[in-house]
């Protein structure tokens, strides 16, 4: 049997045109990291009384099936849209704001009855010559986090959730994505904050922010019924509650303009808070050379308890404290959160 050597380790990734309907992959996925998960839970009969000091005596029987992928990698202004259609919004087709290859992605999920596209993801192990492939379909995005800071990339990591895992046939003959132009250096980062949603992105916070983290929660989660599943496995997905985690490290300037003084004031008096986080980009080849490349995490957010509750921490010498923030609906606005990706993608995958 062949041994995968990881650099050769592949993720490809199909759009399925009827949710749970295996498709061929169509795009590679470039990772740093990924865990596929082959998940089969199994009754044990440990407990059993049988008469002999074994540990059981009757033969395991399966009792459901799941799979799991998790991925972490530099985020970039192009595979940035696999999490986004299949965790935020599915079905989301780019609006040109330029004449030439700009593309604006824009993920505002429902708060009513949201949805996202499904993906069949192959894992495919290879040694150079014979290649190992799994495969799940119904793939989602069940939750992601993007960190940004001073040094190097900013980072994504997302989790998908998956039905049984089974051995097909590699799709072959699929490019590797060119990604010219898709990433941005960390301190090319903007952060934003303003007290109305119709503001959001007014006003820049300069020379007091040093990083973020943001989690983004289920949008819709896998759920199980007794539909007599012969491969044991969900049913279909559901819309959940959901939560965007924000948590931004800042320096402690006490001075009444400065964001640690500000943000003390909003949570003391209960306001609303709209945050922009902003990644911004190359410019686009002419005729849209006056536009850019970016991510956008724009959101309605209040303070947690433990916002900008400890105090003296350090950071290059010096005093830090750390913003944490929790999505909220703004009823003026109709939003909690969303997200645009400028790029020149015209469809994914």
């Amino acid at each position: 049997m062949a041994a995968g050597i990881l650099p050769l380790t592949l993720l490809q990734i199909g759009k399925e045109s009827t949710a749970g309907t295996a498709v061929a992959a169509t795009r590679r996925v470039l990772t740093k990291s990924a865990t596929y998960r082959h998940q089969q839970v199994q009754e044990m009969f440990e407990g059993q009384l049988s008469g002999v000091l074994s540990r059981a005596v009757t033969a395991p029987v399966i009792t459901r099936e799941h799979t799991q992928i998790e991925v972490a990698t530099d985020l970039d202004f192009e595979q940035i849209l696999f999490p986004l259609l299949s965790g935020v919004k599915g079905g989301v087709t780019p609006s040109s704001p330029g004449s030439g290859e700009a593309r604006l992605w824009t993920f505002a999920p429902s708060q009513t009855a949201p949805s996202v596209d499904s993906y069949t993801v192959e894992y495919v192990a290879d040694d150079g010559s014979t290649k190992q492939e799994l495969e799940a379909d119904y793939a989602i995005t069940s939750s992601f986090e993007i960190t940004g800071g001073v040094e190097a990339l900013p980072q994504i990591s997302y989790s998908m959730d998956a039905r049984k895992t089974s051995q097909s046939t590699y799709t072959s003959g699929i490019s590797l994505p060119s990604m010219a132009n898709e990433f941005s250096a960390n301190l090319r980062w903007m952060v934003r904050m303003d007290d109305t949603w119709a503001n959001i992105g007014n006003t820049n916070i300069g020379n007091q922010i040093y990083g973020f983290t943001v989690g983004q929660s289920a949008v819709v989660m896998p759920q199980y019924y007794l539909d007599a599943r012969s491969d044991l496995d969900f049913s279909k997905v559901e819309p959940q509650t959901r939560t965007t985690d924000l948590a931004i490290e800042c320096t402690l300037d006490t001075g009444a303009s400065n964001f640690y003084e500000t943000e003390l004031a909003k949570k003391a008096s209960g306001n609303l808070r709209f945050c922009e986080l902003m990644l911004q980009g190359a410019s686009f080849s002419s005729p849209d050379n006056a536009l850019e490349r970016y991510i956008k995490i724009r959101g309605c957010f209040v303070h947690a308890d433990d916002s900008l509750e400890e105090l003296g921490g350090d950071r290059d010498g010096n005093s830090v404290v750390a913003l944490h923030l929790l999505s909220q609906y703004d009823p003026t606005g109709g939003i909690d959160i969303n997200y645009l990706v400028s790029s020149n993608v015209a469809s994914f995958p």
